[in-house]
């Protein structure tokens, strides 16, 4: 997506600002880009209300409990945080609450990661896990790559934990408590409030990055 000009805070910066812009000024763009990135949610009759990031709310970015809360999901919180994926999972970039017209009963989510240069899609981290909890987070992992036919040799825990724990997820909600959600994945072009990334170095690294995954 192209970056937005608009008045920038101290401190804010890269995709962090660009999301925001758009949730707070231009969320039919946002929302037009999504549906035409995902077919399967352009084929529902949906209403789509995202919760963060808000001018609101100091634009609180949300996780655990929390981010379940706000979109109206608190009921998994217990399936999630615990028994799927330890306390501190991933803080998401924005979420929208999804509700469905053909389905009233049925509500989903999206759940959105932003990027403004391309090295920010690998993981520079070293992971400290607690050994409970690393058990649970590789475990949840090879279940999302069983289910996405990655082989189980293809380490996820390293620099590519991060796209990782977000694919996760989204197997946690398809598949393990079966609620519709939606991972999108925002790559802001050319964004001058930090480094910049152009069509074309996006279109070298991220087919580099899905073969590694």
């Amino acid at each position: 997506m192209s970056r937005i000009p608009c008045p920038q805070r101290d401190g804010d910066k890269g995709s962090q600002f660009q999301i925001r812009a758009y949730v707070d000024q231009h969320i039919d763009i946002l929302n037009s880009a999504i549906a035409d990135a995902l077919l399967s949610l352009r084929s529902l009759h949906v209403t789509i209300s995202w919760v963060s990031p808000l001018r609101g709310n100091s634009y609180v970015e949300y996780r655990d409990e929390d981010f379940l809360r706000a979109v109206g999901l608190e009921y998994l919180a217990p399936k999630l945080v615990g028994d799927f994926w330890p306390k501190t999972g991933p803080c998401w970039d924005a979420l929208a609450a999804v509700e469905i017209s053909d389905s009233p009963e049925s509500k989903g989510v999206i759940l959105l990661e932003a990027k403004s240069h391309r090295d920010e899609i690998y993981d520079k981290n070293r992971h400290n896990w607690v050994p409970e909890s690393e058990a649970k987070i590789r475990h949840s992992i090879k279940c999302a790559k069983q289910w996405l036919g990655v082989a189980d040799n293809v380490d996820w825990t390293g620099r590519l934990y991060q796209r990782a724990n977000r694919l996760a997820h989204l197997y946690f909600f398809r598949e393990v408590v079966h609620v519709p959600a939606w991972l999108a994945n925002i790559y802001f072009l050319n964004d001058t409030t930090h480094l910049p990334t152009t069509l074309d170095e996006w279109q070298v690294a991220l087919p580099k990055l899905k073969a590694e995954l």
